[in-house]
Parts: structure tokens; sequence; C-alpha cells
């Protein structure tokens, strides 16, 4: 058998990929079966491997450089050139691509897309989204879907792992890779900065960002409140368009992080919610994708129904529907003085068996949860906010602060007056 020679180690440019480069990048494509493609930093399509296992190919639209495709691919490439690591994204089809940048002398010379490649499963959706990118007839539909579902699929977890290897095959062919590490530090310092200035902000009321509101959608979620959720999202986006004067991209990047802070916290009190995630992918991947600010909205407030019925679902999922409608009700007044005899109008429901049935589905009595609801939000106020004890006390629904003590008392162990101080709060006098 042959000795294998290793390439020498010589520098590329952004037009001419050296031999080592070129024959590690032949090699992560042979071995994994994903097409590789170099873009110059002009987005001009330099080099292809896997050509023909490469779905774009058979379409006109990607030949063209200001077609979405494109667009979206160059989209990632800058991005990738400023955060020094590979960057996973979903092209305008749906499909997986893994792009890394090009750096030389701590320059942008261009950038290389692995994919794409299916993850997770092929939806219909990918299907149709082809057709309706490039077009296509009937027939030429057909043809796109076979090609589709000859193409392997990798499970989310593998395409992390293929992301590494192919990062590694690049930076070890490209000397002084130190230009990597010093991008990936200067975006993590750019995003600490950032994160410190969003804090700087919140602190001073010259700015109008609606943090409340969205700590109020926040508890919507939380507490499975729908119909408010929708709602409040909707003035949330609102606001985003005043603050960014009308910019799609600038309000899309808001809703964004709003999700994922949203998605975090729902994540943390609902184990099931990342398998529902995974259902309505399509509808996450459509908020990148949004072109108006209608769809923008129309998208917001489906994902946001989706998240806050699974977590009312979290709380309950049996098969009462008078529970479930009490829930609902409780959820979203519990901070006012509600009693079972709301309950009985609202509900149109007798008390007693109201209270026998709720005890049975929840495992606690209808004052037990409301209190549990009560309490929670009066620790909220108490650590963050400077109301007295009585105005906390009338906050949740408590008209008598003796009473709201001693129900506080038993659910944390200690007094309002001491959670307070315990969490670096001095009440003014």
């Amino acid at each position: 058998m042959k000795n294998f020679v290793i390439p020498s180690l010589d520098t590329p440019n952004a037009e001419t990929l050296s031999e080592y480069l070129n024959t590690s990048l032949e090699a992560f494509s042979d071995i994994t079966d994903i097409p590789v493609t170099y873009f110059n930093n002009h987005d001009q399509i330099i080099k292809e491997f896997k050509t023909e296992d490469k779905i774009c190919n058979i379409f006109s639209i990607y030949k063209k450089e200001d077609s979405p495709c494109r667009k979206n691919l160059a989209s990632a490439g800058q991005f990738a050139s400023r955060l020094g690591e590979p960057y996973i994204f979903l092209c305008k089809a749906g499909l997986a691509n893994i792009a890394i940048s090009l750096i030389i002398d701590e320059v942008f010379a261009g950038y290389f897309v692995a994919g794409p490649v299916i993850m997770g499963e092929l939806r219909n959706s990918t299907a149709s989204s082809f057709a309706n990118l490039n077009a296509l007839d009937e027939q030429a539909a057909a043809m796109a879907k076979m090609f589709a579902g000859k193409m392997k699929i990798y499970h989310p977890s593998q395409i992390s792992q293929i992301a590494l290897l192919f990062y590694n095959c690049i930076i070890t062919s490209v000397s002084g890779s130190d230009d990597y590490s010093a991008l990936r530090n200067q975006y993590s310092e750019q995003n600490k900065i950032n994160i410190d200035i969003q804090h700087y902000k919140k602190e001073h009321l010259t700015v109008e960002y609606p943090y409340d509101l969205e700590k109020v959608l926040i508890d919507n979620v939380s507490n499975g409140q729908v119909a408010a959720a929708k709602e409040n999202v909707a003035k949330l986006l609102s606001t985003f368009s005043i603050l960014e004067a009308g910019n799609m991209e600038g309000i899309k990047a808001k809703v964004l992080w709003l999700f994922a802070i949203i998605i975090r916290i729902a994540s943390e009190s609902d184990s099931n919610l990342n398998q529902v995630i995974d259902t309505d992918l399509d509808i996450i991947n459509r908020l990148s994708e949004t072109d108006s600010y209608n769809e923008l909205l129309s998208v917001s407030e489906s994902l946001i129904e989706m998240i806050t019925k699974n977590m009312l679902t979290s709380i309950y999922n049996g098969r009462s529907q008078i529970v479930t409608k009490a829930l609902q009700f409780i959820n979203k007044n519990y901070k006012e003085k509600i009693s079972l005899k709301d309950i009985e109008t609202n509900l149109h429901v007798n008390s007693s068996y109201f209270s026998t049935l709720f005890k049975q589905e929840m495992g606690v009595t209808f004052t037990d949860y409301l209190n549990t609801l009560k309490i929670e939000h009066a620790c909220n106020l108490l650590a963050n906010t400077n109301l007295n004890i009585i105005d906390v006390s009338l906050s949740t629904g408590f008209d008598d602060q003796s009473y709201f003590t001693k129900v506080f008392k038993k659910a944390k162990g200690m007094t309002p007056k001491a959670y307070r101080a315990a969490h670096g709060i001095v009440e003014e006098i």
C-alpha cells in the first residue's frame, strides 16, 4: 500500500485554496457525504466539493447571486466571519447548513458552507419551499422531493459534531489559526458589553424598553393565560416597532431574543416543551424568515399560543373542562380578591362540587393553590420593588395585612419583611 503524503501547509487566499486545505475539505466531504462550497468575500462560488450531491445545484435560482437562497448563504457567511466559530443555520428551504469563515492575517477572505443536509426528518414543508422558491412545476417538484428523499438524515447532535469536525478541518489547514480565537474572544466580549449596556439601560428611566410588559408576558405564559399572552406579545411587537423606527431587522432581532428568553424559562418549567418545540419547528423558523411586520406578528402570536397552551397542560393534564377553565380563570385573576363564589358565578358550577373536584384533580385545595400563586407574586414584589408591605399585600389580593403575613410565613418560613431583608431590599419608611 502506498503511503499517504501530507500536502504542504501553504497559506490559501481569497481565490485559491491551498493544497492542504483543498485536500482536507475533499476528505471531509468524501467521508461525511456532505457537499462543501467555498465562497469568496464577494459571495461568488469559487470551489465546490461533491457537486453532484448538492440539491441546490438542480435549481436555476441557486446560480443567481441576488436570489433569496444566495442572500441567505451570504448573510450566514458574514455572521460566521464575526463569530469565529461554526454557525449552524437553516436555509430558505428549511435544510441545515454549517458556515465557517476563512480568515487570513485577520482579514475575512471568504467562507465555507457544508450542506445542505436534512436535520431530524424530511418535512413536507421542505419540498413545498423548494417548489415555491424556484417556481417549480409538478414534475420538477416531484424530482426535487425524490432527490431530497435520498439525502442522508442527521440527528441534531450529529450536526454539532460534524460542525466541530468541519471547523477543525479548516483551522488546522490555515496558518495563523489564532485569528479565529481572537474573533471568538472579540465576539464574546462584545456580547458581554451588550449585556452590560442592557443592564445599564434597564436601570435608567430614560430608556423606554418595555421590561414591565415583557415580565407580564412571561407571567402570562407561565400561568397558561393564552388570551392575555397573545394580547401582550402584540403590544410588545408594537413597542419594538417604535423603538426600532420600523426597521424590520431590528424588530425581528428583539422578537427572537424575547422568544429565546420565553422558551428557556418555559423549558425549565416543563420538560415536555422541547418535544413540542421540535414538532412546531417550522413556526420558529418562520420568525427568522418573515418579511413583513404583520407576518412577524402572526407567527409570534401562533408561537406564544402554542407555548402558553403547553404550559397550561403542564399545570393540569386531566380531562375535566371545569378544572381547566377554573385554572385559566384563577391564573388570570389571582392578583385580585377572588373566592369560590367567583368560580361559581363565572363557571356556573356548584361551589361544593367544584371544591371536591378541584382537590381530587389537583391534589391541593382551591384556597391553597390560589394562595401559592399569590405568595409567589408577593415574593417577586418584595425582592424586586420598594413597595411597602401593605401595598404588596393589596397588590396580591389580601385586604388584611396580618392574614397576608400569616399565609406568607406558613409558605416561606419567614415574614415578608424578613424575606425582603434576605434579598437585600431595604423598605422605605
